[in-house]
């Protein structure tokens, strides 16, 4: 049958410290994930709660739609998310610097848009 693929063994936590950082319960989270999903996808896509719970419980790992969304509302790198070598500490840590800047009467959404995009340097 061949190998399974190794799975991030902190992915499950930092899908937690996500939806905690956001202050929402797993049904608002399912709701978040689906919006964020159709509006940069285009695509219709239905999350339960209860697999917005197994994924923080790490029974399930979620699709890489998902993926994109919690980070999109973390707003944090992909990177962050699935490298086990950036530890639940410094997740939690990059997660705040991520968030300081906001003011209350702005949506981290809203505040992601309004950045001006800069390219990597040396790319073309």
């Amino acid at each position: 049958m061949g190998n399974r693929r190794r799975r991030p063994k902190l992915l499950h936590a930092k899908l937690l410290a996500i939806r905690e950082f956001l202050s929402v319960g797993q049904a608002d989270m399912a709701s978040k994930l689906q919006s964020e999903i159709l509006s940069h996808s285009r695509r219709q896509y239905q999350i339960e709660p209860a697999r917005v719970s197994e994924c923080e419980k790490g029974k399930r790992e979620p699709n890489l739609f998902v993926m994109i969304a919690y980070v999109r509302l973390g707003q944090v790198h992909m990177e962050y998310l699935v490298d086990d070598d950036i530890t639940e500490d410094n997740f939690h840590t990059l997660l705040g610097k991520k968030f300081s800047g906001l003011t209350l009467s702005q949506s981290p959404e809203r505040q992601r848009r309004n950045k001006p995009a800069t390219l990597i340097s040396g790319t073309r």
